[in-house]
């Protein structure tokens, strides 16, 4: 585990991983960057981290670590401004959902060692009032194999103290991915069901005069569905993910094609979908710890 880190953006990410590492390693030192006063307030009166600053990257020239937990389309500006200032060999990881776009950019600089990270743990809430230090109890991260420093005994290092970080901060399960393969992955299993979800959201705003009704009987099968409609971490990772286009284009295509379907015979092709949704659904998928539906965890 390092023994100095400093964690840029503390929202509900690197919030939750200020204060995951501060209850298992209450030793290890941490820096706070944010641009947001009260959220750096907060952060120094939870006692989450030891200093927090703005746009001072100063505190970063001291740590073994840095992780980018800002969005990602101001990640990926800042991570060639935040490598420049680390001392040479230290480790610089992100958590964001499109790693190709991320780890190319990672490349261009010869002076950390960056490894690719993506947490699969999140909430529909945002900030730092959202941030708990159990979020990533149980949870899976991707990490891709290191690129920058030429150095093998430093990137050795970087990868012992990425992982380390991680299962630190509560996650079960590690999986070593390569960058393309992580993000056509994660298209279906996070980009593809948030928009899904906009989508869902977008036809009730759009739905013209039934619209005022149809938000007064919308209940918890509405809310459920259209949980990840207003997650910018996600909406920001699919902007840079290559492979969201054409999955997109496949569930329009899937959709025309139930419709049809429901045109001929609506019975059939409910009771097939059902079951065929059904199976899926109870894919061997890992137990998630989540709050209770539209709450945050408790503090």
């Amino acid at each position: 585990m390092p023994e100095r880190i400093a964690i840029v953006g503390l929202g509900l990410i690197g919030g939750s991983l200020a204060l995951a590492l501060r209850r298992a390693r209450p030793d290890t030192w941490i820096a706070g960057v944010d641009v947001d006063a009260r959220t750096r307030d907060l952060a120094i009166d939870e006692r989450a981290v030891d200093a927090a600053t703005t746009l001072d990257l100063a505190p970063l020239e001291t740590c073994d670590a840095v992780v980018l937990c800002t969005p990602a389309q101001p990640l990926l500006e800042m991570l060639p401004l935040v490598a420049a200032r680390m001392r040479p060999g230290a480790l610089l990881t992100d958590v964001c959902g499109a790693k190709e776009r991320i780890c190319a950019a990672a490349a261009t600089q010869d002076r950390a060692v960056f490894i690719g990270g993506h947490p699969m743990a999140g909430t529909e809430f945002r900030g730092f009032v959202a941030a708990h230090p159990a979020l990533f109890f149980g949870s899976t991260v991707a990490l891709c194999p290191p690129v920058g420093a030429a150095d093998e005994t430093a990137r050795r290092e970087a990868i012992r103290r990425v992982r380390d970080l991680w299962t630190t901060a509560g996650a079960e399960k590690l999986l070593d991915v390569e960058p393309d393969e992580h993000d056509r992955a994660v298209t279906v299993a996070s980009h593809l069901p948030y928009l899904a979800a906009a989508a869902v959201a977008q036809a009730l705003i759009e739905s013209g005069g039934e619209a005022a009704l149809a938000r007064e009987l919308a209940a918890g099968g509405f809310r459920d569905t259209t949980r990840l409609a207003g997650d910018g971490t996600v909406s920001g990772a699919a902007a840079l993910n290559r492979f969201v286009p054409g999955a997109a284009r496949a569930l329009a295509d899937r959709l025309r094609t139930l419709a049809d379907a429901l045109e001929r015979s609506p019975d059939e092709a409910l009771r097939r979908l059902s079951a065929v949704a059904d199976d899926r659904r109870r894919m061997r998928l890992r137990p998630v710890t989540t709050p209770v539906p539209g709450r945050p965890f408790p503090r």
